[in-house]
């Protein structure tokens, strides 16, 4: 399994399931080999082949033999660097990809955000745009003409009037790969590749994309994580990560994983080719312990540093977790009874079953889908002891007016 610490591995809809578990399954039944492969490994895997339970075997050096691209931080608190023709680069990072376009060489810009932007403010009366249905910010997809949201798929045709005031007097905020595209091209004066779920949504359109971009039909792919999974550009010299500090400050105890993650293995798309590769990283928090780890390319040091906080707060691999997800309908007004109730009963037999609960607790997207979301956090060293305490707070409360699971070992906190 090629880059197993990917979270799409696990199927949390419909028939849920571990990929990584069932392949685990699989090759010990048929006495068969699993091979699992990553730059950046999962720190529970990692954890595992440290503690002896998984052999380990390094490949320290590129296939190439090539050293790997020097990384550099930039700054983004340092307002009067910022470019006013690319507004989310600064100077820097502007500089090095106009160096890098003139030579005739190729460049990667991450910003793990699609759209245009992802709020629209009403200068009149100074909200901001949302979906009526999730309470959530609605993005701005300028070459759709539409204002979007990400999680029900609800739309309206921009421009429209103010939901709030009536107003037509909008101003976009923030940045997307739509815009930043745009931006990009307009500056260059040419041709400029993005790579977002937006853009690949008709079948084939992935695959052309990284050809064209292979063929050096384009100097410049911009794009979201899509950028960083193992794709082979000779051609590229450099990388810059736009933004890099977006997913730090994610309600989720793997937030500086999976950032580190996606920033190593987004750098490592510079440099593979004939010429050497740089990485500018920009930031407003550069004193990030995760940065520190990100600059020197420490995956050991990283995870040092991670598994001994989550040994300190008590998380995965020290602790089994698990979520339980409680959702209503807006309208519903039993539903809040039954939920303090639940909460209470749960409680009470998580005590008896050595089992650590927190919450219940609004959800970080509160409503989705016209319906209050609420969640609570199941933590104990036995899986059959969350499962019980679950199935017996499920029995005694009688659930009715909500709908209820259990995620065992989340990888999605929201």
């Amino acid at each position: 399994m090629d880059e197993e610490h990917d979270a799409s591995f696990k199927q949390d809809e419909g028939f849920v399931y571990h990929a990584k578990e069932i392949a685990w399954s699989r090759a010990m039944r048929q006495n068969a080999l699993l091979v699992l492969g990553s730059a950046t490994p999962d720190v529970r895997t990692f954890y595992a082949a440290k503690s002896g339970t998984l052999p380990i075997l390094y490949l320290p050096k590129r296939v190439s033999g090539r050293d790997l691209p020097p990384i550099e931080m930039v700054n983004t608190r340092e307002r009067q660097s910022m470019s006013e023709a690319v507004t989310l680069l600064s100077l820097k990072s502007l500089n090095a990809l106009t160096e890098t376009v003139r030579a005739g060489q190729q460049a990667v810009v991450l910003i793990n955000r699609r759209g245009y932007a992802p709020h629209l403010y009403c200068l009149d009366c100074g909200k901001t745009e949302h979906c009526p249905h999730c309470e959530i910010a609605l993005t701005f997809h300028k070459a759709r003409g539409r204002l979007v949201c990400h999680y029900c798929g609800y739309s309206k045709p921009y421009p429209s009037p103010c939901s709030n005031c009536g107003s037509a007097a909008f101003l976009p905020m923030g940045e997307g790969t739509e815009r930043l595209a745009e931006e990009l091209s307009t500056y260059f004066g040419q041709r400029v590749l993005r790579l977002d779920r937006d853009s690949t949504v008709k079948p084939g359109r992935m695959e052309s994309i990284l050809k064209s971009f292979a063929n050096q039909e384009a100097q410049i792919l911009v794009g979201t994580q899509m950028l960083s999974k193992g794709h082979h550009f000779p051609k590229v010299t450099l990388v810059i990560a736009a933004d890099c500090d977006l997913g730090l400050n994610f309600p989720d105890y793997r937030a500086a994983e999976r950032t580190f993650q996606l920033l190593i293995q987004s750098a490592g798309r510079a440099g593979r080719g004939e010429l050497p590769g740089r990485v500018f990283l920009q930031t407003r928090d550069v004193n990030h312990y995760c940065f520190h780890y990100v600059l020197n390319n420490d995956y050991e040091g990283f995870y040092q540093n991670e598994i001994e906080r989550r040994e300190k707060y008590l998380y995965p691999p020290f602790v089994n977790l698990a979520l339980v997800r409680m959702s209503y309908e807006r309208e519903n007004e039993k539903a809040p009874a039954e939920l303090k109730s639940l909460g209470t009963i749960m409680n009470d037999i998580a005590n008896k079953q050595n089992v650590k609960m927190l919450g219940p607790a609004t959800s970080p997207l509160s409503m989705l889908r016209n319906r209050y979301r609420y969640q609570i956090l199941l933590k104990a060293s036995s899986w059959k002891n969350i499962r019980d305490t679950y199935q017996i707070a499920i029995n005694k409360t009688k659930i009715k007016h909500m709908r209820i699971t259990l995620d065992l070992d989340p990888m999605n906190m929201l």
